[in-house]
Order: C-alpha cells, then sequence, then structure tokens
C-alpha cells in the first residue's frame, strides 16, 4: 500500500537540472512536507561509450578510461544538485546522488537502495496534435519501474502542503486494479483529500447496451423470460450499475476495511473506451491526482502495448501515479 506518512518514508526525485524543473521539486518538496518524508535528488549522467574498430571487427569500449575521462560533469552536475539542495527548506531531510546511467536505470537502482515508496519524476508537454515521439523516462518507468512512480508535467505545480485533493482511481475490477485502489487508499491516508472517486469502465457500447437490451425483450415475448413491461434500457443500465457497484465496495473492503468505514468515496460507473471516460472524468470531477495500475500499458502477462490515457496524464495540475503489481514491489512497500 502506497502510505508516505512514516518515518522511514523516501520519495526518489528525478531531475535533469533543465530550466524547467522549478514547478516539479517544488511539488516534491510540498508532498516531502506533508508526508514527512525523506527525499533524494537524483542525476543521472549517461554513460558514455568509446568504441574503436579493428578491421571489421567491434573492440570493447574503453570504459577503464572513460572514468576519469569524463568525470567532470559528475562533478558539475553534483555541484548543481547542492546548489538546488541549498534553495530548499532547511528543515527536510534531502540527499543527493549522481548516478551515471540511463535515467530509468538510475531511478529504479536508487530507490532499490534506498528503499523508496514513491519515484517522483518529470514530463514536458506535447503540442496538441504531436505524437510521442519514443519513450521518456517518464513512460519508461510508468511502463517497467517495480515502484510506483508520479509523474508531474513540468508545467504543473502541486500544493500538498495547504489543498485538499480529488483523487481518482482506475479500476478494471481484476487484479491489477486492486493494486491501484490500495495504493490509493494508502495516498488518502497520507494527504488531506476531498474524496477518493473509484471509477470502473465497462468496455461496452450504449449500441451494444441497446442490442442487448432489445434481445431481452425479445427473449420476454417469446416467454424465455419474466414478462416486465416497464423494461428498457434505463432499467438494464440501472440494474448493471447496480451489481458493478456492489462489486466495488467489497473490492473496497478488500483493499482496507477499517480505513473504508470513514472514507469520502465516490463510484463511478462509466461505458465506453477505458482511457477516453478516464480523461474526461478528470476534467468533470476536478480530479488532480490520477491512480491506475500497469494494465493501461502492457496486457497482462503479454508484451503488446495498451492504450495509455496520455490526455488525463498530461492535463494541467494533473499529478499521474501508476502502481505495479504487488508482485513486483519490493518486499518494503508490499
Amino acid at each position: 500500500m502506497l502510505e508516505l506518512f512514516s518515518a522511514e518514508t523516501t520519495i526518489v526525485l528525478g531531475l535533469d537540472l533543465s530550466d524547467e524543473e522549478d514547478k516539479l521539486i517544488k511539488t516534491a518538496v510540498s508532498l516531502a512536507k506533508k508526508t514527512g518524508s525523506r527525499l533524494i535528488l537524483v542525476h543521472a549522467v549517461q554513460p558514455f561509450r568509446a568504441y574503436a574498430v579493428g578491421g571489421e571487427d567491434l573492440v570493447m569500449p574503453f570504459e577503464v578510461f572513460e572514468q576519469e575521462l569524463y568525470h567532470s560533469d559528475v562533478i558539475e552536475s553534483d555541484q548543481r544538485l547542492h546548489a538546488i539542495r541549498d534553495r530548499l527548506p532547511p528543515e527536510l531531510v534531502i540527499d543527493l546522488q549522481v548516478v551515471r546511467d540511463y535515467p530509468e536505470n538510475a531511478l529504479d537502482t536508487v530507490a532499490a537502495e534506498v528503499k523508496a515508496t514513491l519515484i517522483m519524476c518529470g514530463m514536458r508537454v506535447n503540442r496538441p496534435g504531436e505524437w510521442y515521439g519514443g519513450m521518456s523516462t517518464a513512460l519508461s518507468l510508468m511502463g517497467s519501474s517495480p515502484f510506483p512512480v508520479m509523474i508531474i508535467p513540468l508545467s504543473t505545480e502541486i500544493d500538498f502542503t495547504t489543498r485538499e485533493h480529488n483523487i481518482l482511481v482506475a479500476d478494471n475490477l481484476r487484479e491489477e486494479g486492486l493494486h491501484a485502489l490500495k495504493a490509493a487508499l494508502g495516498l488518502c491516508k497520507s494527504i488531506s483529500y476531498k474524496q477518493l472517486i473509484h471509477l470502473h469502465v465497462k468496455k461496452t457500447s450504449y449500441r451494444d447496451i441497446n442490442a442487448t437490451v432489445e434481445k431481452i425483450r425479445v427473449a420476454m415475448i417469446e416467454g424465455k423470460l419474466p414478462a416486465n413491461p416497464d423494461f428498457d434500457a434505463n432499467v438494464y443500465l440501472k440494474h448493471l450499475k447496480d451489481e458493478l457497484k456492489a462489486v466495488m465496495i467489497e473490492r473496497l473492503e478488500i483493499a482496507d476495511k477499517d480505513f473504508a468505514q470513514g472514507l469520502h468515496w465516490t463510484p463511478r460507473i462509466r461505458f465506453g473506451r477505458p482511457a477516453e471516460e478516464l480523461h474526461h472524468l478528470v476534467k468533470e470531477s476536478n480530479s488532480d491526482i490520477l491512480v491506475f495500475g500497469k494494465h493501461h500499458f502492457l496486457r497482462p502477462k503479454g508484451l503488446v502495448m495498451g492504450k495509455i490515457p496520455y490526455q488525463a496524464m498530461i492535463e494541467e495540475n494533473v499529478a499521474s501515479i501508476v502502481v505495479p503489481d504487488l508482485t513486483a514491489f519490493p518486499s518494503n512497500i508490499s
């Protein structure tokens, strides 16, 4: 469960030391203040590989010489991290690490070493209509990290110290959705929240629903089902929503029965495409924290990329948290 209020909580913040990260840093500091967390600022210096060619053969890189030749960038990065820390509130526990590795690997490595509860990372927002080129550090972490990952658009600053938040959790009513729900409940314990919006999207269009209703009517006329003169699409939808709501209540109690008793909880059931409905509800509910599982990225036990809710993820003033399966969690955060 993602609980950030214990004395041993550690948040790892990935920085590329650009001028765009001021709001990201302020958001991380705000969350660390609210939860009493230790904050570790991490910058990755990408490894340099100098290859030599001998005839048609590729010779191994000169790794022995690289460490000394290219150590200046590590020193410079360390100095810049120290300059950032000097500007931050002195009461916070803040550590610094410069790692020579690719960013997503560096953040996972540090998180494992310090037994982190959360990795935070910024994400640049593309202009409307642009495609997402390649996999950014943020998307790579969201897709593969064994730690919960919070992504903040670099244009966004979120205040955790003085504001209450609407938290929206997407639940597919399977195992990975339950992990996300548990994380959302832990987050509710850690910060000030107005309500937890619990969303399930049934992958059924209204056209399909109308077709099902028509089949049920025909079955009633033919005597295969008990007759109900009041039966129509609205009656069928209400019945379907009541069934799904009962399942969601049960899952809430499985996730944390005691905490669920006084929870400000709002179930939402939608029909259609999950990513689109998630995006719409984020805007309608003014949610500023979105929690979902890795099933938005990869189909269970497969390697096929799924449709991730990009639009919801890059909304102004919305933080997104992707939660891995509990089987992938390190033991300290399971």
